[in-house]
């Protein structure tokens, strides 16, 4: 479905530590990527089982049971890694009663037909650091976002990474550039 796409996707240093990391074999960056190959990318009707619902750009259907299938991985572990990235800021997830829609939070824009999409879900990490003061003891905002901060409330390093899959190089996108003056 997606031909040509590519990513800027935005990551502290403890987000990319946990997706980097791997515990009893299971692969928490390849759970990420199958989040990201089924966002959408522009405004999308759903329809499973008796259920519709309008996907919108940074946003995926996709139940915690199927999600698990494809990976491989069991239903419980899947729903833990979820969890775990929901509370550091890279998704959230609402459940449905009749699947789950994830929002993505760490993927600022795709590159696609040569046209930047912007995700209307991206929280920058300069935002979080922002809304410091609007964050509880667990570490979560009022949108249930993590705030990535660190203890004496100085903001951690983001890591930037757009991948081209072996295509002419684009630029690094910052969260200061990512809006050009054309408005795209």
């Amino acid at each position: 479905m997606k031909k040509d796409v590519y990513y800027c996707i935005v990551l502290s240093d403890s987000q990319l530590d946990f997706l980097a990391g791997s515990k009893y074999g299971i692969d928490r960056m390849k759970v990420l990527k199958c989040l990201i190959d089924v966002t959408v990318i522009k405004e999308t009707k759903c329809e499973k089982k008796g259920f519709a619902i309008t996907l919108h750009i940074g946003q995926a259907a996709l139940s915690e049971v199927e999600l698990a299938t494809r990976l491989g991985y069991d239903k419980k572990t899947v729903s833990r890694l979820l969890d775990k990235m929901a509370e550091l800021g890279i998704v959230t997830s609402e459940q449905t009663n009749r699947t789950s829609i994830h929002t993505v939070h760490c993927v600022s824009a795709w590159y696609a037909d040569n046209q930047k999409i912007l995700n209307p879900h991206y929280v920058s990490v300069k935002e979080r650091h922002h809304c410091a003061g609007e964050i509880g003891d667990n570490g979560i905002d009022k949108d249930g976002i993590a705030a990535d901060v660190s203890n004496d409330g100085i903001e951690k390093s983001v890591t930037s990474a757009c991948c081209n899959s072996g295509q002419p190089s684009l630029s690094l996108i910052s969260d200061n550039n990512i809006r050009d003056e054309d408005g795209v």
